[in-house]
């Protein structure tokens, strides 16, 4: 079986980072995953795609989308794809109409509860245009897709509330790596790399630079957290176009000594378990990936009470949940899991358990191809 993933480009993103875990994965080996970007290119994680036997096409999406168009037609002609699985999101209704044209079935995967504008269409007078543009086009792709499925109920709820009484509505979630743990000397080394004393309480957020991450909300958090626990640091993981005015932020603060920033990463897992809380105080996610993460490293959780990350963690069992505004909430459930070590402990390893059962990447990759074979059925 040959499956063509339509995505915007190969960046250190979520989805992006799930869908190369897939390349490779026991449940697949029978099923070929190439990929077709429609960014201006197609990401640096173009090379590992390629390494692990994917083909990358680019195909960019201009305004008038003809060109898009006839590229796409000749990539699935060329491919003799069985599926294409779109994952553009606002963008997904004219790959469906070109895929339906060229006789090839079509997945269409939505991801998160909000489709932000991420290049120049954020520009002012743009958005209302985008926002015309996309309910046509999501409605489109609704209607027309073979199979729509959601990486939670919170996304399929958004983009159709009643989609349990829809035969081709899928939830589909995903998996995420089960790393090795740390022992305490590689903890302690890694807290002296920083300059850092060997008890220091690391705080862990890992996203994008951008609004839906909430870092202000973050450095509110952890400011009030240092005042209770000096020994407390905070390591960022991540880039974006926020990243600038983040930095400012903590220099005004007076927290860069206890503030690290370490951009984009390929440890991630490693850098869960070197930690001690992880710090998600988002203000809307699909999934939450990364907190899913978090747990696979049996790294205990405290984020925001939204749609998508009350399926990803268990509150009061793998993370403790807080309103988006609570901050004083999250701030006392960040001390209350660095001062009861045994408390925090507990919650990471029953976040891990959790994950080895029903998140893996093994189980991911089962649910993957189950809806394959559906598809092609």
């Amino acid at each position: 079986m040959k499956v063509l993933h339509l995505i915007t480009w190969l960046v250190p993103g979520g989805i992006e980072k799930w869908l190369l875990s897939m390349l490779g994965q026991a449940p697949l080996n029978d099923v070929v995953m190439d990929f077709c970007c429609k960014g201006a290119e197609v990401g640096t994680l173009a090379g590992e795609a390629r390494a692990q036997g994917a083909t990358v096409h680019h195909c960019p999406l201009g305004p008038d989308h003809v060109r898009f168009g006839q590229r796409l037609r000749q990539i699935l002609a060329d491919g003799q794809y069985d599926v294409v699985h779109n994952h553009m999101e606002t963008y997904s209704g004219f790959p469906v109409w070109v895929a339906r044209r060229a006789g090839v079935p079509v997945i269409t995967s939505y991801h998160n509860t909000r489709f932000s504008a991420q290049t120049w269409t954020r520009a002012a007078g743009l958005r209302q245009l985008r926002d015309v543009y996309q309910r046509v086009s999501v409605g489109y792709a609704l209607r027309q897709s073979d199979m729509v499925t959601g990486c939670s109920d919170a996304v399929l709820a958004n983009v159709a509330p009643d989609y349990r009484e829809r035969a081709n509505y899928h939830l589909l979630y995903y998996g995420v790596q089960v790393p090795s743990l740390p022992d305490a000397e590689a903890r302690a080394a890694f807290r002296a790399e920083h300059g850092w004393p060997a008890d220091a309480a690391v705080i862990l957020h890992v996203g994008r630079f951008n609004p839906q991450k909430n870092h202000g909300g973050l450095l509110d958090v952890f400011e009030r957290v240092l005042a209770q626990v000096p020994a407390a640091r905070l390591v960022l993981v991540g880039d974006g176009p926020l990243r600038p005015a983040v930095e400012q932020s903590i220099a005004e603060r007076g927290i860069a000594d206890q503030v690290r920033l370490l951009g984009l990463r390929d440890d991630v897992p490693r850098l869960m378990g070197l930690s001690d809380v992880f710090l998600f105080p988002s203000f809307f996610e699909g999934f939450g990936l990364a907190a899913l993460e978090a747990n696979a490293a049996a790294l205990p959780v405290v984020a925001s009470r939204v749609p998508g990350l009350t399926e990803a963690v268990v509150d009061g069992q793998t993370a403790l949940l807080h309103d988006v505004q609570d901050l004083d909430g999250m701030v006392r459930s960040v001390t209350r899991l660095i001062a009861e070590p045994e408390y925090a402990r507990q919650m990471g390893e029953a976040g891990r358990r959790r994950v080895e059962v029903a998140y893996s990447l093994d189980a991911s990759a089962r649910r993957l191809r189950d809806l394959y074979q559906l598809c092609v059925n």
